[in-house]
């Protein structure tokens, strides 16, 4: 990888950088701190906050080569077997108003903040024993449910899966959206599967189901809901609490 006009060892410094976030994540600034205070093989003698910079720059550049490749090592390590993947959403936010073209900063629903925020958004997905296969970013007003078939797309061609279920919040994945991702499962002969709740809109259409059901031991007992296959658990400890917050209320 190269790095504008000037040769920049990306490679070196991409190392770094990496080592630094497993071992005392910090900002750009806070890692040159930290390179001062160790020894790496294979450093350039001089680094300096756009060295660090312009590495981050190439290495967009070929983002897409370098997840691929990524994927071809990671590959051996996910069963054909592999069913469970995890995907979710973040919002990271930002502080500073300056604009660059095609800027994937903007204002929408913070996580953590709780309210409008400047931010983007970023999306991981993961097996269920948490290896990492891949991330997404997207605009920080994107709506959620958006980026799920293009993640589902992109995972499907990029590893030997042939049964996934898939876990999401009922932000990402809703009864309105499984017939569009099943679809594009089928197209490639895979299986999907899922696992989402049921969303509090459509809690009035459970009345009928609800009347008649006998808990197990567990607090469980299973049913049907839309053609799937609805599990429904009840802990008396939480419900007893949200009765009298209720109650309080009134």
């Amino acid at each position: 990888m190269r790095s504008g006009r000037r040769k920049t060892d990306v490679e070196a410094l991409v190392r770094a950088m990496v080592f630094n976030r497993l071992c005392a994540p910090d900002s750009k600034l806070g890692c040159l701190r930290w390179l001062e205070t160790v020894a790496m093989p294979a450093m350039p003698e001089t680094v300096t906050h756009q060295h660090l910079l312009r590495a981050m720059d190439a290495l967009m550049d070929h983002a897409e080569r370098v997840e691929i490749e990524l994927a071809r090592q990671i590959r051996p390590l996910v069963d054909r077997d592999l069913a469970v993947v995890f995907y979710d959403l973040t919002t990271v936010r930002i502080h500073g108003e300056a604009e660059v073209d095609d800027d994937l900063r903007a204002y929408g629903m913070n996580k953590e903040k709780g309210g409008i925020a400047r931010q983007f958004v970023l999306g991981v997905v993961q097996t269920a024993d948490g290896l990492p296969l891949m991330h997404t970013v997207h605009p920080g007003n994107v709506a959620e449910t958006k980026t799920l078939q293009a993640m589902l797309t992109t995972v499907l061609q990029r590893f030997p899966v042939q049964r996934v279920i898939l876990v999401a919040d009922r932000g990402l994945l809703s009864l309105d959206n499984i017939d569009a991702l099943t679809t594009l499962a089928d197209q490639g002969g895979r299986k999907l599967e899922f696992i989402l709740a049921v969303p509090a809109r459509r809690y009035g259409e459970l009345v009928e189901t609800f009347r008649g059901l006998a808990f197990d031991e567990a607090g469980l007992v299973e049913a049907g809901f839309a053609g799937h296959r609805l599990i429904v658990a009840h802990d008396p400890l939480r419900a007893a609490e949200q009765s009298e917050k209720r109650r309080a209320r009134s």
